[in-house]
């Protein structure tokens, strides 16, 4: 493998520093997301329990006009998961690109030790 000429491990340094600091501000994210996504399904179950509880009639209409009742806050929650979800695929690709980023600086490191650097060369 050959690593661009110009890229430098300083570079490389930077860029997996960037990263760090994106996967720190998405873990940050996930934690409120998380919590939120929490609150809504609660949320949404109560809703629906309460309606159910208040409600008259056979076992199946009740259990149908529950969820009618919870569907706004079942949405909310279903999305809130959703949130979820995204950020932890988000903080996969982070790690993904953080794992690439120090291949790269191995790489780099390797052929720099075969080929040093010259000044004015």
């Amino acid at each position: 493998m050959t690593v661009d000429a110009t890229l430098q491990p300083v570079d490389v340094v930077r860029q997996l520093t960037k990263l760090g600091s994106e996967l720190d501000a998405a873990v940050r994210m996930l934690k409120g997301a998380e919590i939120e996504a929490v609150e809504k399904r609660h949320e949404a179950d109560m809703v629906e329990s309460r309606a159910f509880l208040s409600s008259d009639g056979a076992m199946e209409l009740r259990k149908h006009q529950a969820r009618v009742a919870a569907d706004r806050f079942e949405l909310q929650a279903l999305t809130a998961e959703a949130v979820v979800k995204h950020l932890r695929a988000h903080i996969r690709t982070i790690e993904t690109r953080i794992e690439i980023g120090r291949s790269l600086g191995v790489a780099l490191r390797s052929e720099l030790k075969l080929n040093p650097y010259e000044e004015g060369a």
